[in-house]
């Protein structure tokens, strides 16, 4: 049995430099999240939350320190296996361009399954509606991202990044254009799951919903 954390950082620091400053917004952080937490993240804007998701999606490189996504260390890894992982074993949910335009909702969603088990296309698509269903955006099926409103959108890329079954899904301010009940649904939905999940809010109430809860203060992740 593999005891590992799903997610494990060790001091990582992540830099941004333009032609006139350089900006620090994660200073040597230390994280560890286990197969089936459910745990949040706050922090004031600009703090660097939506850029420690995407250090553990593999989307963007730490300065220094390791980060690990199911017992792999991503630095280790080329363009390619980083996208494999990704494909694989982490869901992700950010607060934009989340959807292929030119795809509908449902199949967004089928697209999604393609990584996983091979499955009939018939039964891809059911898995496709009742997922969007769980989302309450069933009506939706056959619309293109252009044609969802900002709340739809959402829910739809959380289906997206859940079609999968990921070890770990990351969402970042993904019912943040939502009324506070069905955003209070919706997030329902997501810690009903199997998998871990860390998702970055600005809402304490949501926030504390959370088995496990963060903040990100003076670019270190502290306990709340």
């Amino acid at each position: 049995m593999n005891d590992k954390p799903i997610v494990q950082l060790r001091n990582v620091t992540k830099s941004f430099s333009t032609a006139v400053d350089e900006s620090t917004p994660l200073r040597g952080v230390n994280l560890a999240i286990n197969a089936g937490d459910k745990a949040s993240l706050v922090g004031p804007s600009g703090s660097g939350k939506s850029t420690l998701l995407s250090l553990i999606a593999g989307l963007l490189r730490p300065n220094t320190g390791s980060v690990e996504v199911d017992g792999v260390a991503m630095s280790d890894l080329d363009d390619r296996a980083r996208a494999k992982l990704r494909a694989a074993r982490i869901g992700i949910a950010l607060q934009s361009d989340n959807l292929i335009p030119f795809l509908t909702a449902l199949e967004n969603v089928e697209l999604a399954f393609a990584f996983g088990a091979r499955r009939s296309r018939r039964a891809t698509r059911g898995r496709a509606r009742r997922l969007l269903e769980r989302f309450e955006v069933a009506h939706c099926a056959d619309r293109r991202p252009r044609q969802l409103s900002g709340g739809e959108t959402q829910r739809v890329a959380l289906a997206v990044a859940m079609a999968n079954e990921p070890a770990v899904l990351l969402a970042d301010e993904v019912v943040g254009q939502l009324d506070g009940e069905t955003a209070g649904r919706v997030l329902d939905e997501v810690l009903s799951s199997e998998f871990a999940v860390l998702y970055v809010t600005h809402d304490v109430t949501l926030a504390d919903r959370a088995d496990h809860r963060y903040a990100l203060v003076d670019g270190e992740v502290c306990r709340r």
